[in-house]
């Protein structure tokens, strides 16, 4: 199968896999980009099937649907849905309709609903609604709170920063509490290569990404995604991420992901359920690859380096452990990519001594003039 893997930056350890054609552009969102998938399927020729793996090109080509529909293969829910699943602030209140179950929170669009962040239990999670400004380095991810004094004045800040802010309280529990649910949406409606999988660490503990994860069997949480997807009336690749909250023992939706693959998707492949290749088959009206027995040893680790950074890992004896970017048959990922972060992790490491060599140097030349 040729694959195509488009990025703007040829350092990316994607571009350097031997089983992918190499292809630049010079941003993944926008016009420019609607140009650059345009002028790449008239290099192409038939309309390949397009695998999203990018927030914001995802948006683009939502938004785009029309033009880029005659161009590739793809499947979306409606772009109002999109929205809704993209913007943290929305789907609280989508949920909230449906009865979804999620944290209680509240959204801040204004400095008049700040003083609603009160009726909320401590410790809180505040973060932007829109995910654009956090792609784009105006805003951070999440941040914690640990007393509504702080609660409060963290809100009036992303609220400058990002114009809206979900408050919500706190999930009691550890990072394995931490479960998803991926899968591909096909055209009938069908649930197709539905994927249970459980964060085992995350990093930085606590509200970090995934670390480390596994496959995991919960039909609590299978039923519960399927009836999400039924009531938005939902179409192609996507996820739900869960947490179990200690105090309740209920499940809790942490976020949705839409349109794209998730950050664990390479889980779901190892233990046996590759749903890129599911979605790729039923879009060319392929025939269906037979179920076959999910394997429960496989743990994927996001990379070495988070390894060594979190000491001692909850994984499970006699599993076996993959790498995100290490593969003896397809070394050159890891070569572009292990290199560069061992260099930028020294350099941070080195930071603070650097800075308080620089300021005992600076007192140090000081003196004579002062003198």
């Amino acid at each position: 199968m040729p694959i195509w893997v488009v990025d703007c930056k040829r350092s990316n350890p994607a571009l350097w896999s031997r089983y992918a054609h190499q292809v630049l552009t010079d941003t993944l969102h926008g016009p420019g980009f609607i140009d650059f998938l345009r002028d790449l399927q008239r290099r192409l020729g038939k309309p390949p099937f397009l695998v999203v793996t990018d927030e914001l090109a995802l948006l683009t080509i939502s938004e785009h649907r029309k033009e880029l529909e005659r161009l590739y293969r793809f499947r979306l829910p409606a772009h109002g849905t999109v929205l809704m699943l993209h913007d943290k602030a929305r789907f609280h209140e989508s949920a909230g309709l449906h009865g979804w179950p999620i944290p209680n929170g509240v959204v801040v669009r204004a400095l008049t609903d700040v003083q609603k962040i009160a009726t909320l239990r401590l410790p809180m999670i505040l973060k932007p609604a829109d995910k654009r400004h956090v792609h784009e380095g105006h805003a951070p991810r999440l941040l914690t709170a640990h007393s509504h004094a702080d609660a409060i004045a963290t809100a009036e800040r992303l609220l400058a920063q990002a114009g809206e802010v979900l408050v919500q309280e706190t999930i009691e529990g550890p990072d394995d509490n931490i479960y998803f649910c991926l899968f591909y949406r096909g055209r009938d409606r069908e649930t197709l290569g539905l994927f249970t999988g459980q964060k085992l660490a995350s990093t930085p503990p606590g509200s970090g990404s995934t670390a480390f994860c596994t496959a995991s069997t919960n039909e609590e949480l299978e039923r519960t995604t399927k009836g999400i997807l039924d009531q938005v009336n939902y179409f192609g690749f996507g996820g739900i991420e869960y947490k179990r909250d200690a105090r309740s023992e209920r499940f809790l939706i942490i976020e949705p992901t839409v349109g794209r693959t998730d950050w664990q998707e390479e889980a779901a492949t190892l233990a046996g359920v590759n749903i890129p290749l599911i979605a790729y088959r039923h879009e060319l009206g392929l025939p269906p690859l037979p179920d076959g027995p999910i394997d429960g040893r496989m743990v994927w680790q996001s990379s070495w380096i988070e390894r060594i950074r979190l000491g001692a890992t909850p994984i499970p004896p006699r599993s076996v452990v993959v790498d995100g970017y290490w593969r003896r048959d397809d070394p050159l990922p890891a070569l572009a990519h292990y290199p560069r972060n061992a260099a930028h992790g020294v350099a941070l490491h080195l930071q603070p001594w650097i800075v308080e060599s620089q300021r005992k140097l600076g007192a140090a030349t000081c003196r004579p003039s002062e003198a």
